[in-house]
């Protein structure tokens, strides 16, 4: 239900004279101001009670002490009739008899006087003497308009203290709004704030800390395993066709496709060879939705109690409704079920057919926006019932990776440890590849990294060819079984990967002139640090570079390394002890935040240094100097000079040089 289904609900009950309503909610400051509108539209006087506060507005001749709740329930019957009594954190006094004894007393004077006691708290438990007299309602958590709301007032004010910030578009407010479902009011209020806090640009990243806001939401659950969202689409080689279907399911949980009548997507079902990418997939899709990733391990919801295992199913989908939008990720699906026709034990076959047949009727009558992924390795011990359609959107074969989803993959894990692709000649160890799996070519630059670096070298096309040789495919250890799946899956599901002859040929001749091309030989040989920054290993390359010259300036590095961090020259370093202490200007974002986190990890430390330290440099900051840092923070942004070195500074300002930040110049 909604809030303004809820409140219509609660307006009903009172109308109707129902005299005691149990509310039950975590929200009770939002409550308390809805409910206080709704009796205002009701010409409904308020009186709200607490054990601090006693009641407000207290009775005219009142002598006794206002704290004891026997005392308030004996005063109600001098209130005007039409009241509502809005009593919070009660439930403690409901274990005692004698306010058990008056309230039921008190139940038909109520009636007649048009008045209704109204319990509010995170306790809405009935005592059994009340049950025919009471009502409970569970009260929602805040919709998507009311959580809209909240992102309005948080981007005002965000307007208000960044006025050149860009405007958020309304469809990627949506996103933010449904990013925080689930969450009360205030906490969703909170994560937006936090996760806003300093960009400019509402990215990926945004979405990704707003989703793990949500952890705690299971963590009280052991059969639920919350995972953060590190890997997106482009962390997935090929399956081209899986993406597009992927992108397009996204906008069908748009509000603009409930106006149309889009219903809400069900999920997929991943089918293809180990090691492929079909969990990779799983925790790229939510990152994609912008929804929490939820694990279930269907094996830890039975139990040797009877009824146990059951009611641990609908504790488990109860709470996937609760944090909805959401992700619910089914790994090895066929493992989990794999007791539904064990003829060696009839009892826990019986249970778990009685989880598969809830589980299915769920997967077919939610309404909430809960995408299901599940994932398979065989299909040998997969009902029929799960491939039916209904219960899944589409069911997909993923299969080992063609040539260019090789060379995509081997890219992939080698820009992701920080080797730049086009230093090594991926298109032969991608022709020497066939029926490797990615997790197997994952594998391969893992352990020519290990090879290469225990050697003490760079990773060479040597290192990789080498640990190819050494790995044998699971295609050929269990050649009958691929074989198998792919004959089942031939005529049964829908290919991942993109199959088309003319994108093939287009790419074999754009492959063959690359292997044809005849690269000029550079003559100087490469230092060190050079060779690092060349391969991609910036952070390493900057290291070695101070290691060899033991003190380097920030305009030294910026001449030095900027050919590898391209981009416009538009941020600086400051100190984040003192934002006026500006270290340097003219740097390009990429190189600004490696310096920044080289410096925060302690990898290479500030020092204080004299302005003729930068003599030698082109141009300097058009800053007043300031020679040295005071204990005070300065008044206004002052140049302060400073060296790199791999030793820490001594002396008591060391600590403030520790952390540094980026800043945005301002464009003139």
């Amino acid at each position: 239900m909604t809030t303004l289904e809820t409140l219509d609900e609660i307006g009903a009950r009172i109308r109707s004279q129902y005299t005691l309503l149990f509310l039950k909610t975590f929200e009770e400051a939002r409550w308390e101001e809805e409910l206080a509108n709704l009796l205002l539209e009701m010409d409904r006087g308020l009186v709200t009670w607490t054990v601090t506060q006693g009641p407000q507005p207290a009775p005219v001749e009142d002598s006794g002490p206002p704290f004891d709740p026997l005392r308030f329930l004996d005063q109600i019957e001098s209130y005007p009739p039409d009241h509502v009594f809005l009593l919070k954190d009660f439930h403690p006094f409901l274990t005692e008899p004698r306010v058990i004894r008056r309230l039921r007393d008190l139940a038909l004077t109520l009636e007649r006087q048009r008045q209704t006691l109204v319990f509010l708290g995170p306790v809405a438990t009935v005592p059994l003497d009340l049950r025919k007299e009471a009502f409970e309602i569970d009260l929602p958590l805040p919709g998507l308009e009311d959580l809209q709301r909240e992102l309005d007032d948080i981007l005002a004010e965000r307007r208000r203290r960044q006025p050149a910030a860009p405007a958020v578009p309304p469809e990627v407010a949506e996103r933010l709004a449904k990013a925080v479902m689930g969450l009360t009011a205030r906490e969703a209020r909170k994560a937006l704030q936090l996760a806003l806090r300093g960009r400019e640009q509402v990215d990926d990243e945004v979405f990704r800390d707003l989703v793990a806001e949500k952890r705690h939401l299971v963590q009280g659950s052991d059969l639920l395993e919350f995972y953060d969202l590190d890997e997106g689409v482009r962390d997935v080689g090929g399956l081209e066709v899986l993406k597009d279907w992927l992108a397009k399911r996204s906008e069908a949980f748009t509000e603009r496709a409930r106006e149309q009548g889009i219903p809400l997507p069900k999920g997929l079902l991943l089918l293809g060879v180990q090691g492929c990418g079909k969990s990779l997939t799983a925790r790229a899709t939510a990152r994609l939705l912008g929804f929490p990733l939820v694990r279930l391990d269907v094996a830890n919801l039975l139990s040797s109690d009877r009824g146990t295992s059951e009611r641990n199913l609908r504790d488990v989908l109860r709470l996937m409704e609760t944090i909805a939008p959401a992700v619910l990720w089914l790994d090895e699906i066929e493992k989990g079920f794999a007791g539904l026709g064990n003829e060696e034990d009839p009892a826990q076959d019986a249970t778990m057919a009685r989880l598969f047949g809830s589980f299915l009727t769920w997967m077919e009558t939610r309404r909430q926006a809960v995408f299901v992924v599940a994932t398979a390795n065989s299909v040998a011990n997969l009902p029929p019932e799960m491939l039916r359609r209904g219960r899944f959107d589409e069911l997909f074969f993923v299969d080992l990776p063609n040539y260019h989803e090789r060379r995509e993959i081997l890219a992939i894990h080698l820009s992701k440890r920080g080797w730049k692709p086009d230093k090594y000649q991926l298109n032969q160890l991608a022709d020497r590849t066939e029926g490797y799996s990615g997790a197997e070519l994952e594998q391969i630059v893992v352990s020519a990294m290990i090879e290469a670096f225990g050697q003490g070298r760079l990773l060479a096309d040597e290192d990789l060819e080498r640990a190819r040789d050494q790995t044998v495919p699971l295609s050929v250890t269990m050649e009958e079984r691929v074989f198998q799946l792919r004959e089942w899956a031939a005529s049964r599901c829908r290919r991942a990967t993109l199959d088309s002859r003319v994108s093939q040929m287009i790419e074999d001749e754009r492959r063959e002139a690359e292997l044809n091309a005849v690269l000029e030989p550079d003559d100087r040989p490469l230092e060190p640090w050079e060779d690092l920054a060349e391969h991609g290993q910036l952070n390493a390359g900057i290291v070695e570079f101070l290691r060899r010259r033991e003190t380097v300036t920030l305009a030294q590095l910026e001449e030095t390394f900027t050919r590898w961090c391209p981009g416009p020259a538009e941020v600086g370093l400051a100190l984040r002890s003192d934002p006026n202490a500006v270290l340097w200007t003219g740097l390009t974002p990429p190189l600004a935040e490696t310096l920044a986190g080289l410096i925060s990890n302690r990898r290479v430390f500030l020092h204080p240094a004299p302005a003729e330290s930068y003599q030698a440099a082109q141009r300097q900051v058009k800053l007043p100097l300031a020679a040295e840092l005071p204990a005070e923070k300065l008044p206004r942004p002052m140049w302060l000079p400073a060296v790199l070195r791999l030793i820490p500074a001594e002396g008591a300002s060391s600590s403030r040089f520790a952390r540094v930040s980026r800043i945005k110049l301002q464009q003139k």
